[in-house]
């Protein structure tokens, strides 16, 4: 289902695109990389740099953050972001402070100094319930095919892969909602036959897998969040109009509505990281010039979720070319990289 409604958080947007749509995003003079945005398409945020050069990887909701590096991580710990070097790859952190990620091609914890492998074939946690990090998503190797995985005090749960499915994994759990997505054999009428694509899925003990398919001629979807209350974001490609749009999940319902951002065209390619409980979306999306060619990559918060889908939202400043919003915390502080480094957007008082 198209949106056909937008909340008043959009409606100076709307204003702007209306009466300026010839205007052209363009590096500002002396200050190469930001774009030539209008003033009010900026968010209520300050930027604010994390030591270090590593790349953000998730936050918890006590603005503790991890960053990833090849054979490592790091822990910014805080409300001083006190730095400290973790001997595994982080994926995610609990609120209590549990990291997950991987210790040589393994799902793995680590907390206080400790590192806990949580399973020995070839695996990966890539998320942790934040409210109950006995709990971890992720995917493990059996017998060659990538099965999506949980695991719960260390025990592993093999969820397989949904039918018809050659590979799956968990993206994220939150208070009994697990998603994640599955390379499945589907139709493809561009091509005329089956092939693979990407789909995304919810997952329980009782119900197995259930699928999402937003409506319209779509190509790969997924998703990448769910927060307390069931409702996820992630994005699906369609193939009329070539774009990667928003797309919202209702995890209860099993459905899911991709966002028309049509009438937004500063941006495309619009990819939601992250959904708080209070229904607000971290957003990495192109940014398009005046040719529509697009210039590379911004990052946004959008403030709402609704049944039409995920919408691109305002700008985080100060709107530099590369940004990129990797996740969101209930404290609507979101985590990602600008100019290359780590950097926390945190909403102005």
């Amino acid at each position: 289902m198209r949106s056909t409604g937008f909340p008043l958080v959009l409606a100076s947007m709307v204003a702007v695109v209306a009466c300026s749509s010839d205007r052209a995003l363009a590096p500002k003079s002396g200050q190469a990389g930001e774009l030539n945005f209008p003033a009010n398409m900026f968010a209520a945020y300050t930027r604010t740099s994390l030591p270090g050069t590593e790349m953000v990887a998730a936050l918890n909701d006590n603005g503790d953050v991890v960053g990833a590096t090849a054979s490592g991580g790091v822990l910014w710990h805080g409300a001083t972001h006190e730095r400290t070097s973790l001997p595994i790859i982080p994926t995610a952190i609990a609120n209590d402070g549990t990291v997950v990620g991987s210790v040589d091609g393994h799902a793995a914890t680590w907390k206080n100094g400790r590192v806990t492998v949580l399973d020995t074939a070839t695996s990966a946690a890539l998320a942790i319930c934040r409210c109950e990090s006995a709990t971890v998503v992720g995917s493990v190797q059996v017998n060659g095919e990538t099965h999506a995985a949980i695991w719960v005090d260390g025990i592993r749960i093999d969820a397989g892969v949904p039918p018809n499915g050659t590979q799956a994994e968990f993206t994220s759990i939150n208070t009994g909602f697990v998603v994640g997505n599955a390379i499945v054999l589907a139709w493809d009428p561009r091509v005329g036959y089956f092939r693979d694509f990407q789909h995304p899925y919810s997952w329980s003990p009782a119900g197995g897998w259930h699928p999402f398919f937003p409506e319209g001629e779509v190509g790969d979807s997924r998703i990448t969040s769910v927060n307390s209350h069931g409702q996820g974001v992630g994005s699906t490609t369609q193939f009329l109009i070539n774009e990667t749009n928003g797309t919202s999940f209702d995890v209860a319902a099993g459905t899911a509505s991709i966002y028309d951002g049509s009438i937004l065209p500063f941006f495309n390619q619009v990819s939601p990281t992250g959904i708080n409980d209070s229904q607000r979306v971290s957003v990495t999306a192109e940014a398009l010039d005046a040719s529509e060619t697009g210039v590379g990559t911004v990052a946004l918060v959008s403030g709402f979720f609704q049944v039409g889908g995920v919408g691109p939202g305002l700008v985080l400043p100060p709107g530099v070319v590369g940004d990129v919003a990797v996740g969101i915390n209930n404290a609507r502080i979101i985590g990602g990289q600008s100019e290359g480094l780590p950097v926390l957007w945190v909403p102005n008082p």
